[in-house]
C-alpha cells in the first residue's frame, strides 16, 4: 500500500512534507488522525525516520488506538511493538515516561494515579476517619 492512498490533495501534502515538525488543525471528522498515521507510515517507509524517533500525541484514547491500528495495517507490522512509535494521549504518554524514568524525581516503581473516583473515595474515607 502507497502510504498516500485514499488521501485527498491537501493530506497527500501534509503527508509527503517530511521536513520540520507537522501541526494539523481541522474539524473533526476531517481526517486528522488519518493523515497523521499516513505521515508517520510515509517517514518510516521511506526512512526518512525510525519508528523511535517519533513522538504521536492525541487527546483521546480512541483516536491513540485508531493511530495504532491504522499504521499497525499501513505498514504491515501487526502486534510488533517494538517497531511503532510512541503514541498515545498526553496522559498515557507521561505516564509511560514516569514509570521509566519517575525514580529520577523519587516516584516509587509502582506508583498509582487516582482517577476522580478515587479521590472521592479518598475524601470519603478521610472524612469518616476524622468522624
Amino acid at each position: 500500500m502507497q502510504t498516500t492512498d485514499g488521501l485527498n490533495d491537501v493530506q497527500k501534502q501534509a503527508v509527503l512534507t517530511t521536513s520540520g515538525p507537522l501541526l494539523i488543525l481541522a474539524g473533526a471528522g476531517s481526517g486528522k488522525t488519518k493523515t497523521l498515521t499516513h505521515r508517520i507510515a510515509h517517514l518510516i517507509a521511506t526512512k526518512a525516520a525510525w519508528p523511535e524517533q517519533i513522538l504521536a500525541v492525541t487527546f483521546t484514547n480512541k483516536a491513540a488506538r485508531e493511530m495504532r491500528e491504522r499504521l499497525s495495517d499501513l505498514l504491515n507490522q501487526q502486534n510488533d511493538r517494538n517497531f511503532m512509535p510512541w503514541m498515545g494521549t498526553f496522559h498515557g504518554i507521561c505516564v509511560r515516561l514516569l514509570k521509566i524514568d519517575g525514580s529520577e524525581i523519587g516516584l516509587a516503581k509502582n506508583f498509582v494515579i487516582f482517577d476522580e473516583d478515587d479521590r472521592q473515595s479518598l475524601v470519603k474515607q478521610a472524612m469518616k476517619e476524622l468522624g
